[in-house]
C-alpha cells in the first residue's frame, strides 16, 4: 500500500468518527434535565408563555430533537457552530478568541513533558533498577496519582501566596498594553510587536500552568519511553553493536531510540490531545482564558451551543493528532502500511 493510499484511507475513517462526536454530545445535552432559558430570562419572564415562546422559536428550542440535530449537522457544513444563548454571539467566534490560549498551555506542557519525560525515560531504562530508575518511577507514579485541580492550588498557595516565585492568576499583568492580536498566542504577538515586558510577563505567567498541566503528560511519556527502551535495549542488535566496540551513548540514541520511536511518538502524541482536553481544571484554576474555562462557564449556564462547539473542537484535535501519529508511523515503519 502506498503512502498516499495509506493517507485517503485514514483520512475517510475520520468522517464517521466525527459524525458519531457530534451525535453524543446532541444527545447527552439533550438529556440533560433543565432549561436553558431558565438562565437567561428573568423569573418575570419566565411566567410570559409568549416571552418564553418566542425565545424558544429564536433559538429553535421548539422543534423535535431529529429537526434541531439535521439543522445542527446543515449549519456545521456550512462552518457555523450555533450562537451561545447568554453571549449572543457566534460560538464560531468565541472559540476563535479563546482558542489561542489553550494552544498556547498546551504546547508550552507538551514541550515541558517531552523535554522532561523522554531524557528521563532513557536515563531509567539505561540505569534500571539504580536510583535513577526509581526516582523516575516514583515522579511518574505522582504524576498519574496526584489530581491537576489540586496539584494547582498547591502550586498557587506555594509559588505565588507564600514564596512569591510566580505571578498569580492571568496570562499577562494587567497592567501591561497587550500587542496587536495576529496569532492570538501571547509570547508569539509580543514578539512580533517587539514588545519585550509583554514577552516576559506572559512567559513568567505561563511556567507554571504549563508546569502542572504537563506533569501527568511527563509521566506517562517516562513510563512508556522507559518500557520501550528496556525492550529494545535486550534486542540481539544492542547486544551486536556493543559486542562491535561502540560506545554506550551511540548503541543507545542511534540504534535503541530510533527503535523504540514509535512508542514515544504514541506518548506524544496521546499527551498532547489528553491537554487539549484536560486543561478545564488548569483554566479554571489559573484564570486561564481558554476554551477549558469558556467550556465550564457555559455548562454553568446550560448554554448547549458552546459546549457542543467546545467538544467536537477537542474530538478533532484528537483525530487529528491520531491521524498525524498514523503517519508518522507510516513514514517511520513502512511495515505499517501493509497493516
Amino acid at each position: 500500500m502506498s503512502l498516499v493510499t495509506y493517507f485517503i484511507r485514514r483520512v475517510v475513517v475520520t468522517i464517521p468518527l466525527l459524525l458519531l462526536v457530534t451525535l453524543l454530545g446532541f444527545i447527552i445535552t439533550y438529556l440533560i434535565p433543565a432549561d436553558p432559558l431558565a438562565m437567561v430570562l428573568s423569573e418575570r419572564a419566565m411566567a410570559n408563555p409568549q416571552i418564553v415562546q418566542a425565545y424558544r422559536e429564536r433559538w429553535g428550542l421548539d422543534k423535535p430533537p431529529h429537526e434541531r440535530y439535521l439543522t445542527y449537522l446543515g449549519n456545521l457544513l456550512r462552518g457555523d457552530l450555533g450562537e451561545s444563548i447568554v453571549t449572543q454571539q457566534s460560538v464560531a467566534a468565541d472559540i476563535a478568541r479563546y482558542f489561542p490560549a489553550t494552544v498556547e498551555l498546551a504546547v508550552s506542557a507538551t514541550l515541558i513533558a517531552v523535554l522532561i519525560g523522554v531524557p528521563l525515560g532513557i536515563l531509567a531504562a539505561v540505569k534500571r533498577d539504580r536510583l535513577i530508575d526509581h526516582l523516575a518511577r516514583l515522579v511518574s507514579l505522582l504524576g498519574v496519582c496526584v489530581p491537576v485541580f489540586w496539584l494547582g492550588l498547591l502550586a498557587l498557595s506555594l509559588f505565588y501566596y507564600r514564596l512569591q516565585w510566580m505571578p498569580g492568576p492571568g496570562r499577562v499583568n494587567a497592567r501591561l498594553d497587550l500587542p496587536p492580536t495576529v496569532t492570538g498566542l501571547l509570547t508569539v504577538d509580543s514578539l512580533l510587536a517587539g514588545r519585550g515586558d509583554v514577552f516576559a510577563s506572559a512567559l513568567h505567567h505561563l511556567m507554571l500552568p504549563a508546569l502542572v498541566l504537563g506533569l501527568y503528560s511527563m509521566s506517562l511519556i517516562t513510563r512508556i519511553v522507559r518500557s520501550a527502551m528496556i525492550e529494545v535495549l535486550q534486542q540481539d542488535y544492542v547486544r551486536t553493536a556493543r559486542a562491535k566496540g561502540l560506545i554506550e551513548r551511540v548503541v543507545v540514541m542511534r540504534h535503541a531510540l530510533r527503535n523504540a520511536a514509535l512508542p514515544a511518538v504514541t506518548a506524544v502524541g496521546l499527551a498532547f490531545g489528553n491537554l487539549m482536553a484536560g486543561a478545564v481544571m488548569t483554566e479554571t484554576v489559573f484564570a486561564w482564558p481558554g476554551i477549558g474555562r469558556y467550556a465550564v462557564e457555559s455548562a454553568t449556564k446550560l448554554d448547549f451551543a458552546p459546549i457542543m462547539g467546545v467538544t467536537l473542537l477537542v474530538a478533532v484535535a484528537y483525530i487529528v493528532i491520531n491521524f498525524l501519529v498514523d503517519v508518522s508511523y507510516a513514514l517511520l515503519d513502512p511495515r505499517v502500511r501493509l497493516s
